[in-house]
């Protein structure tokens, strides 16, 4: 029992001392929580490219290089999303925000592919245009199927 009471006395300052030291390890000033916010000021005009297959990936590169070429005020950070299937081929989802703005099965001739993404560009920036006129000019106190 005198054993126990002196491995148990023992260990005490031990444990108390390894708590002290650990605590003024961490660092929790202003500048580390300054660094984990993103500035969205900074960092704008983002394509996000979720594409998994050879197809989806020159969809993804095709309508990046025409996407910048429209939006060069680099506003708009728009999401690609490709889901392949076996049956039917690869799908490609744009969205802005929650909102999905172009949908599509790709053709399985990808010389077709990059024409395809041109014109997904072009419907996707003009969705996003049409959006904000409608949120600039929408009424607040009407609902969307009041007129």
């Amino acid at each position: 029992m005198t054993t126990l009471k002196f491995i148990g006395l023992w260990l005490l300052p031990l444990c108390a001392a390894t708590t002290a030291l650990a605590q003024p390890s961490v660092n929790t000033s202003a500048t580390v929580e300054q660094h984990r916010t993103l500035n969205h000021r900074d960092v704008g005009g983002i394509v996000i490219g979720q594409t998994m297959t050879l197809a989806g990936r020159t969809f993804y590169d095709s309508f990046a290089n025409t996407w910048r070429e429209k939006d060069e005020a680099e506003t708009f950070t728009v999401t690609i999303t490709e889901r392949p299937t076996a049956r039917l081929g690869s799908q490609v989802f744009v969205d802005y925000g929650n909102r999905r703005l172009f949908q599509m099965f790709l053709p399985p001739n990808r010389t077709l592919i990059p024409a395809i993404a041109a014109d997904a560009a072009g419907q996707v920036y003009q969705g996003i245009l049409d959006y904000q006129l409608a949120q600039f000019f929408g009424d607040p106190d009407m609902g969307r199927d009041e007129l």
